[in-house]
């Protein structure tokens, strides 16, 4: 029985070795060039592609058994007629092949819609083809590439970080002190500066390596601009370690200017070039540490543990394998495996794509905001819907509808658990079970008395700390200047008292008489407000307690003034917590809601207590600096740049609510301090109150 030859090959193929494979096994490429495209095969595959015009599978696979120690049949050349056919790598020899083509370049083709919103999220604009100059460049530059320049580089930027975390509260300070426009206006430069540094890292070390650099350019991802080098052609070498410098050299780069920036600043004074020194250091640690090493988007971080690990289109494979994961684990399908690797590796790349799709959950979430705000809103409205649906909802809904399709493949014992997970999800969602509030606390007496004197003065006696009652005299201060005034105007009233009594007998006594006793009066009420004002220089306890603070600095004859603090007084019978709660919560709570404390970070134990009163209006203002972030509280204010003059110096940065709770019995350690409340409020549902909080915020948004 004769076989139909099989379909040629096009013509413009290139096959190209390539690194082994992990078990040692040779590989190769096969690139199409006119697609810009490459694939990986295996010996097998490699020594049918070199018969491939020797005519039938039959004949093929006699060759190939007969002329190397490989064992094949022909099920191995129809499934790769089939990958080929799929690649579109054979010749159409048809017009029904040569239709089936143009329906896949239709269907391959973009739409309108889909053509803008690809556009819009990432453009590639080139600007320069550097392959001559990057020659010479790298031939002037090759000492940098030597063991000696590494060596001296690393020393140094050792030595800055040394340097720089002997001073690390001036270089913290530093980077707070910048937080300006001036300061955005550096760290844009300095980001400018060091990501053509990174791309020319790319781009020498290619160089230098003899992969040609096509181009040089501006990415424009979600319209903001970073700069890129194209070293597509780098899976031409055989070595992944060469790969890998090609794919590491911007890190490095990057790294190095950090730490010689770092060591530049340390040894700089202050000054126009330290400013410059700082703003490269942060922005090379930043990005090169938070951004670009990391994984699991596709920066470098990507491609340098691609080449490390030895496996092309990492993500793509990883969340293949994670998918029919998720099929066989959720939905009892029985569904082959993509691919298996050897060892434990299928495990961690299905590991790696689901931290990867939670790390770009949370990136696109991130993204989505920022367009919306960096936009006019209408504009920003729309981005941020397509950014949502673009890269959450559509993956999503893709996946859903593989499940939907299949659904008859699912295992019944499986629907059984997905319709109890989803009942209890149901419940979880809509059953008022959240009836706890948090919020930071402060826990201090209800009753505290500061003692200040209402006049600057003289100590003339002082009370020793310890218990007091109420109304016992606490300090006695003595004023001069009031004494004198008192005593001046008590002798002019006496002076003018006299006079009255010599007006008797005269011929014009009457006529002044008048006029002197009022004079006399007007003396007197000034000597009466005097001798009051001395007496308010008498400081009693306004209730019963305990005298704390007392100014070890105090003494008969010391001079004090009014905003100088001489002790306070304290009632530890009665304690009470101002707690603070978020705007979205406080209607929950009500007078009378139980409530425990936990006063301390180590605390183990909670005091009880109830609330008494709940404030209607938000809080403008701490009480005390023991809550304040910047001061090591528990609640964020705003900072310096963000604060207006309506604002107060310790502002809360959200909208909270202060409540008072009553303590049931007093605090062991009398002492104030921050705690950790917890109210049992009115219970609430989650989903009612996020679908509110989500109309309340487009309600809010909706105005233009």
């Amino acid at each position: 029985m004769s076989q139909a030859a099989l379909p040629p090959l096009r013509e413009e193929l290139r096959l190209l070795p390539a690194a082994p494979n992990p078990d040692g096994s040779p590989a190769w490429m096969v690139q199409d060039p006119v697609n810009n495209r490459f694939f990986r095969i295996g010996w097998i595959d490699f020594e049918l592609l070199l018969r491939w015009a020797h005519g039938t599978p039959r004949t093929i696979v006699e060759e190939v058994n007969a002329e190397t120690t490989l064992h094949v049949d022909e099920q191995e050349v129809q499934d790769l007629v089939r990958f080929l056919d799929h690649h579109c790598l054979l010749q159409p020899r048809s017009e029904q092949a040569v239709e089936l083509l143009r329906q896949r370049a239709a269907a391959l083709k973009p739409g309108a819609w889909q053509w803008l919103l690809h556009h819009y999220l990432f453009i590639r604009i080139p600007l320069v083809r550097p392959q001559l100059w990057l020659a010479q460049l790298a031939s002037a530059l090759d000492w940098l590439f030597s063991a000696k320049a590494a060596v001296a580089v690393t020393l140094l930027s050792v030595l800055g970080i040394f340097l720089a975390a002997r001073q690390w509260e001036t270089f913290a300070s530093t980077f707070l002190d910048h937080l300006t426009w001036s300061g955005i206006v550096g760290y844009a430069m300095a980001l400018s500066c060091a990501k053509i540094l990174h791309e020319m890292g790319h781009a020498l070390m290619a160089t230098r390596l003899g992969v040609r650099v096509a181009h040089m350019g501006v990415a424009l991802v979600v319209m903001f601009p970073m700069l890129y080098t194209d070293t597509s052609e780098s899976w031409k070498l055989k070595n992944p370690r060469q790969r890998l410098a090609i794919a590491s050299a911007g890190i490095v780069t990057e790294l190095a200017l950090a730490g010689l920036a770092t060591l530049a600043w340390s040894l700089s004074p202050d000054g126009a070039f330290r400013s410059a020194m700082f703003f490269l250091a942060t922005t090379s640690w930043v990005l090169t540490l938070a951004i670009n090493a990391s994984p699991f988007m596709r920066f470098d971080g990507y491609f340098i543990l691609t080449d490390i690990l030895d496996l092309p289109n990492l993500h793509e494979r990883a969340g293949a394998l994670a998918r029919v994961w998720l099929r066989r684990v959720l939905l009892g399908f029985d569904e082959p495996w993509p691919e298996r690797l050897p060892g434990r590796r299928n495990g961690w790349l299905i590991a790696f794509a689901l931290f990867t799709w939670a790390y770009r959950l949370v990136v696109f979430l991130g993204i989505a905001l920022l367009v919306y705000h960096f936009f006019i809103k209408l504009l920003g409205i729309f981005l941020l819907v397509v950014e949502l649906v673009w890269f959450i909802a559509r993956p999503v809904w893709s996946e859903i509808g593989v499940w939907a399709k299949r659904r008859e493949e699912i295992k019944p014992s499986r629907k059984k658990i997905a319709w109890l997970l989803l009942g209890f999800l149901g419940l979880a969602l809509l059953l008022p079970w959240q009836t706890h509030v948090q919020g930071a606390g402060w826990v201090h007496p209800e009753r505290q008395y500061p003692v200040y004197s209402p006049l600057s003065g003289r100590l003339v006696a002082l009370p020793s700390p310890g218990k007091v009652a109420q109304g016992q005299e606490l300090f006695v201060v003595e004023s001069p200047d009031l004494r004198l005034a008192a005593d001046r105007a008590s002798g002019l009233a006496q002076a003018r008292a006299r006079e009255l009594v010599g007006l008797a007998g005269l011929p014009e006594g009457e006529q002044r008489r008048t006029s002197i006793q009022s004079q006399r009066d007007q003396f007197l009420a000034e000597a009466q407000l005097y001798e009051q004002e001395q007496s308010r220089m008498k400081l009693t306890a306004p209730f019963g307690g305990v005298l704390y603070d007392l100014d070890p600095q105090l003494a008969p004859g010391v001079w004090v003034n009014p905003r100088q603090l001489l002790a306070t007084v304290v009632d530890p019978a009665h304690w009470v917590v101002d707690a603070y709660i978020a705007e979205a919560d406080i209607a929950r709570v009500r007078p009378g809601d139980k409530a425990r404390v936990q006063a301390g970070p180590h605390s183990v134990s909670f005091l009880s207590g109830h609330v008494t009163e709940v404030d209607t209006a938000r809080t403008t203002a701490l009480p005390h600096s023991i809550l304040d972030a910047q001061s090591g509280g528990p609640i964020l204010t705003l900072s310096a740049a963000n604060k207006s003059e309506r604002h107060a110096e310790n502002a809360p940065r959200d909208a909270i609510y202060r409540v008072r709770i009553a303590l049931d019995q007093p605090v062991a350690s009398n002492q104030m301090q921050v705690g950790e409340v917890v109210i049992s409020a009115q219970a609430r549902a989650w989903l009612p109150s996020a679908l509110k909080r989500i109309a309340s915020v487009l309600l809010r948004e909706s105005g233009f």
